[in-house]
């Protein structure tokens, strides 16, 4: 299966959103039990925690990607 016509960093964002949905429902975790049992601070530290993840994810998948070119 090639998904090379899809945009680099699509991969690691997809893998990053099936991991946390895994994760979620596993621990029985809603979007509805959410609202009602997490403060907003506690929202924003997940969200801030997501973006930083997002961003570690997209410097590997660079640096990956600059390697293998480097290597041609």
């Amino acid at each position: 299966m090639d998904n090379s016509n899809q945009k680099p960093g699509a991969a690691p964002n997809r893998l990053m959103e099936l991991m946390m949905q895994g994760v979620l429902q596993k621990h029985g975790i809603t979007r509805e039990s959410v609202n009602e049992r997490l403060s907003e601070e506690q929202k924003k530290l997940i969200v801030d925690l997501l973006e930083e993840l997002k961003h570690q994810a997209d410097a590997l998948v660079s640096k990956n990607t600059s390697q293998k070119t480097n290597t041609k």
